[in-house]
């Protein structure tokens, strides 16, 4: 399941086939599928990068919505070779949860006069929207699934607007609209893993993560000023620290940031650590900023060197260039 380290996952099933991961392949096919749904209906909101809700309200399509999810379906494997789930709703958050009771590749419909049935022995957990420490306040009212959320009105009007919002959203009354997608405001990628301690493991494992990031930032053509690393401990503790910095971006310069960051946010040295996040956001060219001039040519030449390396990535895939860093100590040694 999704965050379960690769040696666990082992544990449970030693036969797995292990792939290794694209995310610039599959940032490349997320891009297409946006695109591709931008042609087939009016308003197309990403929601993640494999997640999408369209807004089909005044199409003739919308009077046999079963039927127009079909042909959308069908328009994408056609086109893209990939396998979709559709969950069709009058309701944003209801159509959400129907994409789930699709999967795998199926599609299901859910009209307004069958939420309630639809919700009434569904797990609380499986809605999005219900963190765990919301769950764990319903379950000490005996609260286990969304069709007892959904009778316990009373309850969610006592804990203020949020609560309101979020029962609202349950009972498919909320009337949230699809809206247009807007300039995307982060890049960020994280991984969980068995328990490490060896900072030098780490170290490697952070430059991993730049350059992930900075193929997906060189792709997007934006340039960061804010860069954030996240890490956690064994026992459960999350730090994170973040910095801003007006510069041009490069991948050397993300490197350099997210070590530093890194070394910042490890106030327990002598702990384990099982996970490691890294984003960057506050894109210049979205609030009109500027790169610092004090640091302008030093910035132009890695950026030089480094748009050749895109290319050479992008036609042979991630792991054509890689640095000594990213080797680890064994294979340096070689």
């Amino acid at each position: 399941k999704t965050g379960m380290s690769i040696v666990e996952a082992l544990r449970f099933c030693p036969a797995l086939t292990i792939l290794p991961p694209d995310h610039g392949y599959y940032r490349a096919l997320s891009d297409q599928l946006f695109a591709l749904l931008q042609t087939l209906m009016p308003t197309v909101e990403q929601c993640s990068i494999d997640e999408f809700f369209c807004d089909i309200s005044g199409m003739n399509e919308a009077q046999i919505p079963e039927a127009f999810a079909l042909h959308v379906k069908h328009t994408i494997t056609q086109t893209l070779g990939l396998p979709v789930s559709i969950g069709i709703s009058s309701a944003k958050w209801i159509a959400n949860l129907a994409t789930n009771a699709a999967k795998p590749d199926g599609i299901r419909y859910v009209p307004r006069e069958t939420i309630a049935a639809f919700i009434a022995s569904k797990p609380i957990e499986h809605f999005p929207g219900i963190g765990k420490s919301t769950q764990e306040k319903l379950h000490k009212h005996g609260i286990q699934t969304l069709g007892q959320a959904y009778e316990a009105k009373h309850l969610f009007w006592q804990w203020g607007e949020g609560a309101k919002q979020l029962w609202r959203k349950i009972a498919g009354e909320d009337k949230e609209v699809v809206e247009v997608s807007k300039q995307r405001k982060s890049i960020g990628l994280s991984r969980t893993f068995d328990p490490i301690v060896s900072r030098e493991e780490l170290h490697r494992r952070v430059v991993v993560l730049v350059r992930h990031i900075a193929f997906l930032v060189v792709k997007s053509g934006v340039h960061p000023a804010t860069f954030s690393v996240t890490l956690r401990y064994e026992h459960g503790k999350k730090i994170t620290q973040r910095c801003t910095q007006h510069r041009f971006f490069s991948e050397a310069f993300l490197r350099q940031r997210a070590l530093a960051l890194f070394d910042q946010t490890d106030t327990c040295k002598q702990n384990k650590v099982n996970f490691l996040g890294l984003s960057v956001s506050h894109f210049l060219e979205h609030h009109g900023q500027s790169v610092s001039l004090l640091d302008f040519c030093e910035d132009q030449k890695r950026r030089s060197i480094e748009a050749s390396m895109h290319q050479i990535r992008s036609r042979y895939g991630l792991d054509a260039i890689v640095s000594a860093r990213e080797l680890g100590a064994k294979e340096r040694k070689k």
